[in-house]
């Protein structure tokens, strides 16, 4: 006769399969696949398996998931996880014990490896034209014979200059104006989003300027940092969705 087997959902990864009762999730992942911290090697010692048991019915995965469907709460687990935690379903995955159905959700700091971004970044021909642009402007300080106010000074600079006309300001960015203008002695660069508002005004010349790409898919969310300037990827990072 074999031994009876119980069903085990780990997420985020999706990861899914048949298990002998009694064993333990850390062991589980271990059969299936699925990349959970394990210093110790599960010796019960490091508190790094740290695990959240979902409650309830999910239709998705066709599974009734329940924490009573565990062994009992461990005087070695209370180590590492506090009553709070207890109560929204942490276990240690070398000690917990499966007896039934379980939803098992892998907190980032419990994932044994880091995704990685499955998509290639490539260099592509293309018009570098982002939608937020730099403007560096030279102003004429006022005067008791011209008191124009700094916004409006600014506003000017950049019409005469660059043809922007009708700009809006961000109030932030409206409330430390007078600073940033004069700590450059009235040199600034502007940063203007798509010829309408102005998000931020930086003293000086700036050299460099960034923006970040989100690629929000069904596995995996990859952020790419982005030289606004040369249109080059300075930095590319992912995490589960």
């Amino acid at each position: 006769m074999e031994p009876k087997q119980v069903t085990v959902v780990f997420q985020p990864s999706g990861r899914r399969g048949q298990i002998e009762i009694g064993k333990s999730i850390l062991e589980a992942a271990q059969e299936l696949g699925v990349a959970l911290e394990s210093v110790c090697g599960g010796k019960h010692v490091c508190g790094k398996c740290r695990v959240r048991i979902e409650e309830g019915f999910y239709a998705r995965d066709g599974l009734n998931s329940s924490r009573g469907h565990l062994s009992p709460f461990s005087a070695e687990e209370q180590k590492f996880i506090n009553p709070q935690e207890q109560e929204s379903g942490y276990r240690l995955a070398c000690i917990a014990q499966l007896n039934g159905d379980a939803l098992v959700y892998l907190p980032e700091e419990s994932r044994g490896k880091k995704q990685v971004i499955r998509k290639e970044v490539r260099d592509l021909p293309f018009n570098l034209n982002p939608g937020v642009k730099p403007y560096f402007v030279e102003l004429i300080p006022p005067t008791l014979a011209e008191p124009l106010a700094d916004f409006e000074r600014l506003s000017q600079a950049l019409e005469k200059e660059f043809g922007l006309k009708r700009l809006l300001i961000d109030f932030l960015t409206l409330k430390n104006l007078p600073q940033n203008l004069r700590e450059k002695n009235w040199q600034a660069t502007v940063l203007v989003w798509m010829d309408r508002e102005i998000l931020e005004v930086i003293p000086g010349r700036a050299e460099n300027y960034y923006g970040v790409a989100v690629d929000i898919g069904t596995t995996t969310v990859a952020l790419y940092l982005c030289n606004l300037k040369n249109g080059k990827v300075e930095a590319a990072d992912s995490i589960m969705n």
